[in-house]
C-alpha cells in the first residue's frame, strides 16, 4: 500500500469525479467515469457503482485498475494505480448506501463498492515529472 498524496487526499475528501480503467477479458482496456470517487483512509479509496456491469465483470476477473484524477484548479493530475475489492456488504457498505440516500437527487439502488488499495501514484500533471512515479518521500506531509 502507497500512502496517497495529501493533494490527492484533499480532493478525494469531499469526492471528485473519477476515471476507472479495467481490462476486459481480450485484454481490451475499458474506461468508466465515476462521480462518487472518496477517499477511505490515506491509503485506499472507493467508489460507489450502480450501472457498471462491465466494469464490475472486469473487476471480477482481473481487480488490477488505474483510477485517473484530474483538478484543473488545483492543477492536480495524476493516475493511481492499485487492487480493488468488491464490496456487497458491511460497514463501508452500509455508510456509502446512507451517504447516497442524502443526496437529493434520485439514484438506483447501490450493487457494490469498489475499494481500492493503492499500490503506486503516477504524475500526469504538464511539465517535466509527467509520467513520473511519485515517491513515498514526495508524499510526506
Amino acid at each position: 500500500m502507497m500512502k496517497i498524496p495529501s493533494d490527492v487526499r484533499d480532493l478525494l475528501t469531499r469526492g471528485h469525479t473519477v476515471w476507472v480503467a479495467t481490462t476486459g477479458p481480450d485484454g481490451m482496456p475499458n474506461v468508466s467515469i465515476k462521480a462518487s470517487g472518496t477517499l477511505l483512509d490515506e491509503g485506499h479509496l472507493y467508489f460507489a457503482d450502480m450501472y457498471s456491469r462491465k466494469t464490475r465483470a472486469n473487476l471480477e476477473r482481473d481487480p488490477r485498475v488505474a483510477v485517473g484524477i484530474f483538478d484543473e484548479g488545483r492543477g492536480v493530475a495524476v493516475q493511481l494505480k492499485g487492487t480493488a475489492e468488491l464490496i456487497e456488504e458491511g460497514a463501508l457498505f452500509d455508510s456509502v448506501t446512507a451517504r447516497l440516500a442524502d443526496l437529493a437527487m434520485t439514484l438506483p439502488p447501490l450493487k457494490y463498492v469498489v475499494k481500492i488499495t493503492v499500490e503506486s501514484v503516477w504524475d500526469m500533471a504538464i511539465g517535466p515529472p509527467a509520467g513520473e512515479a511519485i515517491s513515498l518521500a514526495r508524499t510526506a506531509d
